[in-house]
């Protein structure tokens, strides 16, 4: 039996495709964005089983977007949607200029590590000035929290150019930052460029927990290097990985083969070089992925134009350009490599990632149709390209998310439930695989597929329910959703009426006490067991407990909640959605409270007789002016009082003025008189005038303007 611990799980939508050697069994398929540009550039799993998608946006808030890009132009954009992919919130970061977010990952306190470029001085969401001038870009790294709120920002530079590509955490709870830059010393680059300015080089930022800088680290030859990617190692150094145009010069210890080749550079922890390897054929190869492997070495990859020669021991497959992929040791030495590709153009590789079988999940763009090593034509112009093969680089099988679009860039990985999640950007309508029209000219677009290979394995369990968050004395119903044909279920529901169930499906399962609640579900079949615990699953909430009172013929309820009153006999009163209430007739009554979160609960009935109770609302009494500014005057009609009091009480039913006349030691009558009151203290708003007169009362509305 084994242990894994996953949120629930919907399965949306069914739709079979046979691929080479496997089925895939696509299980939901969501897009995000607005209603202009949206480019989604990662996407990463989260502790919570869900996923967090990111990338750049320019839409305002419309669609799945909530906020609006600063100054109308790209921003970063983040989404974080569950394990079924719905949207649980988005988050937008950027200034009044320009700003790309390339990396994202989720911190060990369950927030976020954001970084990219930005060329915006201090505005919006920025809280530093670039360092170089107008058009030059720095730097940009967020911090937020598990729900995305913003913690803090630093913006790292020199005076050119400087654009972030890749960062990760590190074990001493910092962060490797890297891209490129243009920059010469100054501002936050100790080092200067080893080319000239219009040339690029790799550039390292070294921070800590919060953002300040401990070293930096510049890599480079005479000619241009891109970084695209970089990891710390299992030794506690850095690994950097990209492209570059340079040959032995700067830090560069070997040659180049072609226009570009592939460059890796390995240090210690403090960013002192190991090692540097560049491999390549005679044309250009471009690297944007790198992973190091169970084995301690590294798997590479990118785009390659080059045909057999230098370390490319394949040729192209026809079109321009095709996917290369390049396995190393730890030290650097190839062990093997593979080209793939159409007979047209396949570019934009940008994720290679293991999976539990030592293979590796390959995903980028092709607009090619089925020939080489792709077994399907495309649906739309360009479209997404993915490529499983095993751990010697033999190819298992290949997929293409048909859209009838132009579809960007792809990441791909394997889920922890087995699966394969893949993310592109995509202009597609309702076609192929995609189930939602774009809301823009780009969104985000997100597809999850399984496996069937697993069929005829042990289960693996999921679950989901009619609901996960509500109000205490409510039941729900609970849905099994596991794979591989589980035949018997065992579910546990501490904290309910019902602790234990063998049902596939069970149904009016009851809390009746709030709290956080755990639910496990154990499925079998012949071929083992698998058990899911979902810690804290179930939220649900206190309903509020409400008591009314009586003052003379007003009823009143307990501040800070939504009003409803009742009468026994004749059920709701329409209107009567006040903290107060004044019965017009005899009757029971009682008052139904609701909170924020829409928990209610009611109070107990109060009884009102006509005789002793109710008010004389034809008592001849007049008010003026009301609405009022300063003062009120009543007036007595044809009455012979010999006592009067005023009590003047607020919305949530405080006495803010109080009064008796005759004054103590007076006496007499006030038949047919008149009494003004100040209340220029009084803020503005609504007050009831509470009256007694000799053994008479009534209340009255008064409003103060």
């Amino acid at each position: 039996m084994k242990n894994h611990f996953l949120p629930a799980i919907i399965f949306l939508l069914f739709c079979n495709h046979a691929f080479a050697q496997n089925q895939l069994i696509k299980q939901w398929d969501y897009r995000f964005g607005g209603s202009s540009e949206d480019h989604v550039t990662i996407s990463k799993q989260t502790a919570d089983g869900g996923y967090i998608l990111g990338g750049y946006s320019d839409s305002p808030s419309d669609g799945d977007k909530t906020q609006d890009a600063w100054n109308n132009l790209e921003d970063y954009w983040i989404v974080k949607i569950d394990l079924a992919g719905n949207k649980q919130w988005d988050r937008r970061f950027g200034g009044t200029s320009l700003e790309r977010l390339y990396a994202l990952e989720q911190t060990s306190d369950g927030g976020y590590i954001l970084g990219g470029f930005s060329r915006s001085e201090m505005s919006g969401d920025k809280s530093q000035n670039t360092w170089g001038g107008i058009g030059d870009g720095d730097y940009w790294i967020v911090k937020t929290d598990s729900l995305g709120n913003k913690l803090w920002d630093r913006d790292y530079g020199g005076a050119e150019d400087d654009y972030l590509t890749a960062l990760v955490p590190t074990n001493d709870g910092g962060y490797i930052l890297g891209g490129w830059s243009r920059s010469g010393i100054g501002g936050d680059k100790s080092e200067d460029l080893w080319g000239v300015p219009i040339d690029n080089d790799y550039w390292i930022v070294k921070i800590d927990s919060v953002g300040s800088k401990q070293w930096d680290k510049d890599f480079g030859g005479t000619n241009v290097d891109y970084l695209a990617a970089l990891q710390q190692t299992s030794d506690g150094g850095y690994i950097f990985g990209g492209y570059s145009g340079s040959g032995i010069s700067g830090n560069k210890t070997t040659p180049n083969q072609g226009l570009f080749d592939y460059w890796i550079v390995k240090t210690d922890s403090s960013g002192n070089i190991q090692w540097d390897m560049d491999y390549g054929g005679f044309n250009s190869d471009d690297l944007f992925s790198m992973q190091q492997t169970k084995d301690g070495g590294y798997i590479l990859g990118g785009t390659s134009e080059s045909d057999v020669g230098g370390d490319k021991t394949q040729a192209n497959w026809g079109g321009s350009q095709d996917y290369w992929i390049v396995k190393i040791d730890s030290f650097g030495a190839k062990e093997w490599d593979k080209d793939f590709g159409s007979y047209n153009y396949d570019y934009d590789l940008r994720s290679v990632s293991a999976t539990t079988d030592g293979g590796y999940l390959i995903q980028g763009s092709s607009q090619g149709t089925s020939g080489g090593d792709k077994s399907e034509n495309n649906l739309g112009p360009s479209q997404s390209w993915i490529l499983k093969i095993d751990s010697t680089g033999i190819k298992q099988w290949d997929k293409t998310l048909l859209t009838d679009g132009f579809d960007l860039y792809g990441f791909a990985m394997q889920t922890s439930d087995g699966c394969y999640l893949f993310a592109n950007s995509s202009n597609g309508g309702l076609a192929g695989e995609k189930s939602q029209t774009s809301r823009g000219f780009y969104d985000y677009w997100i597809v999850k597929f399984c496996d069937t290979t697993f069929m005829g394995q042990s289960p693996l369990a999921m679950l989901s329910s009619s609901d996960t968050a509500f109000c205490e004395k409510q039941c729900i119903n609970f849905f099994d959703v596991s794979t591989n044909n589980p035949t018997s279920w065992q579910w546990f529901f501490p904290g309910s009426d019902s602790l234990t169930s063998t049902l596939q499906n069970p149904t009016n399962i009851c809390y009746n006490s709030y709290g956080s609640y755990d639910v496990t579900l154990i499925t079998c079949n012949a071929f083992g067991c698998d058990t899911l615990l979902l810690t804290n699953y179930i939220s649900c909430y206190q309903n509020p407990v409400d008591s009314i009172y009586q003052s003379n013929d007003t009823l009143f309820s307990l501040p800070g909640y939504s009003y409803q009153w009742y009468e026994v006999t004749n059920g709701i009163i329409a209107g009567a959605t006040n903290q107060f209430f004044i019965p017009q007739q005899a009757g029971s009554y009682y008052c139904v409270v609701s909170d924020s979160i829409g928990c209610a609960g009611s109070s107990s009935t109060i009884i009102i007789t006509a005789t002793t109770q109710i008010s004389n609302f034809n008592f001849p009494i007049s008010i003026v002016p009301n609405p009022f500014n300063d003062n009120i005057t009543i007036t007595f009609q044809n009455q012979n009082i010999h006592k009067a009091s005023f009590t003047i009480k607020n919305v949530l039913g405080q006495n803010v003025f109080s009064k008796i006349y005759p004054p103590s030691g007076v006496r007499g009558s006030y038949a047919a008189s008149s009494l003004e009151i100040d209340l220029s203290f009084l803020p503005k708003g609504i007050y009831f005038l509470d009256l007694m007169m000799d053994d008479t009362g009534c209340v009255r509305k008064i409003v103060k303007d």
